[in-house]
């Protein structure tokens, strides 16, 4: 991967407190109750991995295809009693890749990194994670051994024109999300995309 001060990120990201959504991807259909599903849809996506539930079930599933580079996900998301009324943000931006660390680590070899996770020990557990490895695998199964948590957890592997349509809540205990660029001092930088979600 190029250096990222030379790369532009185009990220496009839809917050919602709530998703009405219909259609399926895998076993999940988007439309069951109760309405409290997340989905990502991503373009430039080079690899994944998932880690802390089976993809296979009807609360957690991604579909993906690599001569595309693309994955579709979705998390049917525990809000326990908690009700959310719908409401969304739109974030947009176009950035270059220098030195943007908007996140609580604040390790030197974090060259871009933009959270949504309330939750800012989970936030720098997840970092700490990413850089530990350029290979997505390792990281998810890092993050589950690191966090203890029974959470549905998504590592995209990204190329820097990666293009993400993701909706999220803001909870603080049912979800995390976080961008991140790592530019190790040896070898190539990498940029993950990485969810996490306590899943129904």
């Amino acid at each position: 991967m190029a250096n990222f001060a030379y790369l532009r990120l185009y990220l496009t990201i839809i917050l919602s407190f709530a998703v009405q959504t219909s259609g399926n991807i895998g076993k999940c259909v988007l439309s069951s109750a109760p309405p409290s599903w997340l989905s990502t849809n991503g373009t430039g996506i080079l690899e994944y991995a998932t880690a802390g539930h089976p993809t296979n079930g009807t609360s957690f599933c991604i579909e993906g295809n690599h001569d595309q580079k693309t994955a579709h996900v979705a998390y049917h998301i525990d809000l326990g009693s908690e009700v959310l009324a719908p409401e969304s943000v739109e974030h947009s931006f176009s950035e270059n890749l220098g030195s943007q660390n908007g996140c609580v680590n604040n390790n030197t070899g974090v060259v871009y990194c933009f959270a949504i996770c309330l939750n800012e020990t989970l936030q720098n557990m997840v970092i700490e994670s990413a850089l530990k490895s350029n290979q997505p695998s390792v990281v998810a199964q890092d993050i589950q051994k690191t966090t203890q948590l029974d959470w549905a957890i998504t590592v995209d592997y990204n190329d820097p024109n990666t293009h993400l349509n993701a909706s999220v809540f803001l909870v603080e205990d049912a979800w995390c999300s976080v961008y991140v660029g790592i530019r190790p001092k040896l070898g190539f930088d990498w940029l993950y995309e990485i969810q996490l979600g306590k899943v129904l």
